[in-house]
């Protein structure tokens, strides 16, 4: 069977990474000798609004995928893109042999009934990682088998939708092959994979997989830490360097700290590499020290991101960080004593927030100074504990459902969701324009325009037209 993995759109205003799920996936499809092609449009998702032959993205799309002819296409689904998501499998299914539409990746995986209830084009739905799932998936379909005995998956049987047991978790990350990029490499070359602050190309990479903390905002398609060997870890850097010659390497990893020895070998082993491009990492602040700050400066490391969240202790409690703001200011002054970057993100109007505590965070960042900060209004992601309590509470706004808007949650001291978008643009507003910030704004500006001057300066205007939810 002819499989196509497809990034149909790029939903995002400030760069263009790699679909490094579905090229996970590509990777292992072909290892198994199937016969598989990966597509990434690299088209921002307001090209595509008009989702018909009439739009020359679309056609383009279209006629590229018919040269293939796919009896399978399979997808990546974000709770965001559900709307979009129904018209564009309707499209492919009109338009094409009527191909299997399957969807994975966080929102199937949380919400497998609801997307198959909602996205009348979708036929299958991967749940969790879907690297081995897929496989036996296609493996059964192309045998005839029933797919009843395929670990992971959704399906609709007549009027009936079909869960299977859930799929193993993949505990060995070393016995994955590396993403597919030899199939994107002319993205690459062209420039598609770019960043606003890190230049072009930029790549990305991941060493583990799953978080061993429960935020009681976030979604993970499996909780379970497992972490990739160093050496392995090198193999691949080595690679991208030498195919790719990227400006930065983004590590995707919730927190590539996590495990110190594992962490302080992979940064041994760069020191001794002496890659020409610089890293970004995501760390907690807990565990961070000057001795691990220092070997990622001699590492290549840049930029290191932290999920501050807020300045309140009370909101950290709430949402279960399990952290303290002492240690939020500690490691953002320790990591710019270490010459690295320090950025953060913060979730602001989560339960409990008030005024006071947003005077709280906004003294946080007056005593911390951070390089430079992100600020999210709460997205209640489905099944997620902030999720669940505010639709138990009567204080969800919306819902994951085609047809609505992405849904909020009410706080008694704010009207509505316009007035917390308008706080978060101003605080963000207040602080990318302290020196600081404006410096390092200044120098990723230069570095990025001399690189990639039409995706610098469009990237620039987006954000500040854009909503932004976390």
């Amino acid at each position: 069977m002819k499989t196509l993995l497809l990034r149909p759109f790029v939903d995002s205003t400030t760069g263009n990474s790699p679909p490094i799920s579905i090229m996970y996936v590509s990777s292992y499809l072909k290892s198994k000798s199937l016969d598989v092609k990966l597509i990434d449009n690299c088209i921002g998702i307001k090209h595509i609004k008009d989702l018909s032959l009439k739009n020359h993205h679309i056609k383009t799309l279209i006629n590229n995928i018919k040269k293939y002819d796919p009896d399978i296409i399979g997808m990546t689904l974000f709770s965001r893109e559900l709307n979009i998501m129904l018209k564009l499998c309707r499209l492919l299914k009109k338009e094409l042999n009527n191909p299997i539409i399957v969807l994975g990746g966080p929102h199937p995986t949380v919400m497998p009934k609801e997307t198959l209830d909602q996205i009348s084009g979708c036929d299958i739905v991967v749940r969790g990682e879907g690297e081995v799932v897929f496989y036996d998936l296609i493996d059964t379909l192309s045998k005839s088998k029933n797919l009843n005995n395929v670990k992971g998956i959704s399906f609709r049987e007549k009027d009936k939708i079909i869960h299977c047991k859930n799929a193993d978790i993949i505990d060995d990350l070393d016995k994955i092959p590396f993403p597919d990029r030899a199939s994107l490499i002319q993205n690459y070359k062209k420039g598609n994979y770019s960043s606003l602050l890190y230049g072009s190309p930029s790549d990305i990479m991941m060493t583990s997989r799953g978080c061993p903390f429960k935020c009681n905002f976030c979604f993970k398609v499996c909780g379970k830490y497992r972490s990739r060997s160093p050496e392995n870890v090198l193999k691949e850097i080595g690679w991208i360097v030498k195919n790719i010659s990227p400006q930065f390497i983004q590590i995707m990893d919730d927190s590539f700290t996590i495990q110190r020895g594992r962490c302080i070998k992979i940064l041994d082993l760069l020191i001794k590499k002496k890659y020409f491009c610089k890293f970004k990492i995501r760390s907690r602040v807990d565990a961070v020290d000057e001795e691990i700050l220092r070997k990622m400066k001699k590492a290549g490391v840049d930029t290191v991101v932290y999920g501050f969240e807020s300045g309140s202790q009370k909101i950290l409690d709430a949402i279960n960080k399990q952290t303290k703001v002492e240690q939020n200011i500690k490691s953002c002054k320790l990591t710019k004593k270490a010459g690295i970057n320090c950025l953060g993100d913060m979730i602001l109007f989560y339960p409990g927030e008030t005024r006071k505590t947003l005077e709280e965070t906004k003294q946080f960042i007056k005593k911390a100074k951070p390089t430079g900060l992100r600020f999210y209004v709460l997205t209640p992601l489905p099944k997620t504990k902030v999720y669940d309590d505010a639709k138990k509470q009567g204080t969800l706004v919306g819902d994951w459902k085609v047809g609505c808007g992405t849904p909020w949650v009410k706080l008694d001291e704010f009207k509505n969701v316009d007035e917390m978008e308008k706080i978060s643009k101003r605080m963000f507003i207040e602080t990318s324009l302290t020196s600081q910030g404006m410096l390092y704004a200044s120098k990723s500006f230069l570095r990025s325009l001399l690189k990639n001057p039409y995706f610098t300066l469009k990237s620039i205007v987006n954000p500040f037209m854009q909503k932004n939810k976390y």
